[in-house]
């Protein structure tokens, strides 16, 4: 479902700062340890002009508040948003079955990227991103926002990436277009360093 609006063109100018570590995003859930990427922070600043009317697909800001995944029978919800550790790495979701979605970024259906964050698994089992990789180019992502509008994406590409070359400006870098990007663990894992060898990354684009 997109937003419905009148014929006018709506232009707005907004300043987003992402601050993301090399490899930020390797968020294990095996015995609860969460792993996260040692590299030099980098700072990204971009500018993003969004033009909404009735043939437009993009939306204004609004936080989001549920995740389905239909291909996966994946639904679920949002925990408190995500931000910054004192080390410049991106925090990660407390939950194993909600998701996060890293706030110094784009909301969902904005120009630009946001990024969601989930676990692979735990101790017990499986986490909410355990059947990510599942997922097959052209099928659909749904993110509910605060406002109740439903910013539908598809899957364009999954990448998998080594820990240590985990592409930053990539994934969290501006873009013209309104994109999503789900990130996890993948590969495998080192029971000694606890941790994975890669990082899964599903790229989606605005319907």
């Amino acid at each position: 479902m997109k937003i419905e609006g009148s014929v006018q063109l709506i232009k707005r100018t907004r300043h987003y700062l992402l601050i993301a570590a090399c490899a930020v995003v390797v968020i294990c859930g095996v015995y609860g340890v969460y792993i996260l990427s040692h590299s030099t922070a980098q700072t990204v600043s971009y500018q993003a002009e969004q033009a909404v009317t009735t043939t437009s697909n993009a939306y204004y800001r609004q936080v989001p508040t549920r995740l389905q995944i239909p291909a996966l029978t994946l639904d679920t919800t949002f925990e408190e948003p995500l931000g910054l550790n004192p080390d410049n790495t991106i925090e990660v979701p407390d939950s194993y079955t909600e998701v996060g979605w890293y706030k110094n970024g784009v909301t969902p259906g904005e120009v630009g990227p946001a990024v969601i964050l989930g676990h692979v698994d735990t101790k017990e089992g499986p986490a909410v991103f355990y059947s990510l990789g599942q997922l097959k180019v052209g099928e659909e992502i749904l993110v509910t926002r605060a406002d109740n509008t439903v910013a539908t994406f598809v899957v364009t590409e999954l990448k998998r990436y080594p820990q240590s070359a985990f592409p930053t400006q990539l994934v969290y870098g501006a873009t013209n277009e309104s994109v999503l990007r789900l990130v996890t663990c993948s590969g495998a894992f080192a029971r000694g360093e606890q941790r994975y060898s890669h990082n899964l990354v599903v790229y989606a684009s605005l319907k």
